[in-house]
């Protein structure tokens, strides 16, 4: 059975998100959450977990995060307030926060989600021994390569099926540095309406931003696999994670309706091409027009991604 994981950026679009075809939405806070479309009081989440319980589904807070020590000393508060709101999962990468919940009443069932690091069944199947269920695959791993891990990782892999894909994390504020240097003044970095080029690319565009985490930076282009989906299904990658970071509202929506309507279709054996033209293009009809879309890393051959 596919299972459709999306982010949300309030409480509003993660009703909308659970009501039209996500089976869980991921939510969270700006001190341990890292890289959502918008942070959630713990009120919201606790509406939010009464609501997809109410409809059988569920809701992970997104705890991503590296957190150094100034957040990692809120941690046990923190999982004592997650596991009050009765939050079904957490999703989780800093090693401190999983070290802490090895003690039973901190302890929330998590998904592994390290970033660029999580790339073999061996780092899956380590993981699983301190409490994972689940692992987000780093989506620079190939078909070829995910095919292999999928076989042998002993937890379900959640892989990334459309979205903002970020190439690099920096813990220091660049952008503050950047206006510093050149004598201007800071823009509002949190606006997420940035880009940079490199030098002599002018076809190049990596959204960047700056936050309390520091500063992120996008790949050119947002994934999207429609197209690719049968592939998935067939080694049973079955968990499909959709970011709507750069998406906003209703078009978020919309696109996570388009794969509720692929996996149906899947499942029922009533794939082909007509279908895939037209929910293709219900995604690109509500894409950010300053954003391009292609398969990522998904297509390269092994040898290209080292």
């Amino acid at each position: 059975m596919i299972e459709l994981i999306a982010t949300t950026e309030s409480l509003e679009q993660g009703i909308k998100l659970l009501d039209n075809g996500a089976d869980c939405v991921v939510t969270g806070e700006e001190i341990f959450g890292l890289r959502l479309p918008g942070y959630l009081t713990d009120e919201e989440i606790g509406k939010l977990i009464k609501h997809a319980h109410a409809n059988g589904k569920q809701v992970v807070v997104a705890a991503n995060a590296i957190l150094h020590n100034d957040k990692i000393a809120l941690a046990r508060d923190y999982l004592k307030r997650m596991k009050a709101l009765k939050v079904d999962k957490l999703l989780v990468g800093d090693t401190g926060l999983i070290q802490i919940m090895k003690d039973p009443e901190l302890y929330i069932p998590y998904i592994y989600d390290a970033s660029v690091l999580t790339t073999s069944s061996g780092q899956v199947n380590f993981w699983k021994k301190y409490g994972a269920i689940a692992a987000l695959v780093a989506r620079e791993v190939p078909y070829v390569e995910l095919e292999h891990l999928v076989s042998k990782a002993e937890l379900p892999v959640v892989t990334q099926v459309y979205g903002a894909q970020c190439i690099q994390q920096s813990k220091r504020n660049l952008l503050d540095n950047y206006f510093n240097f050149i004598g201007k003044e800071p823009l509002n970095f949190e606006e997420r309406h940035l880009f940079i080029s490199e030098p002599g690319k002018d076809e190049t565009h990596y959204s960047i931003y700056q936050d309390s985490h520091g500063t992120h930076v996008f790949a050119n282009n947002d994934i999207h696999l429609m197209e690719q989906l049968p592939l998935l299904y067939e080694i049973n990658a079955n968990k499909w994670y959709l970011d709507g970071l750069y998406t906003p509202g209703e078009d978020f929506v919309t696109v996570v309706k388009a794969y509720d309507q692929a996996r149906r279709h899947l499942e029922m054996n009533k794939w082909d091409n007509k279908i895939i033209s037209s929910l293709d293009e219900a995604v690109k009809k509500v894409h950010p027009a300053n954003r391009e879309m292609d398969t990522g890393f998904f297509l390269y051959t092994a040898d290209k991604v080292q």
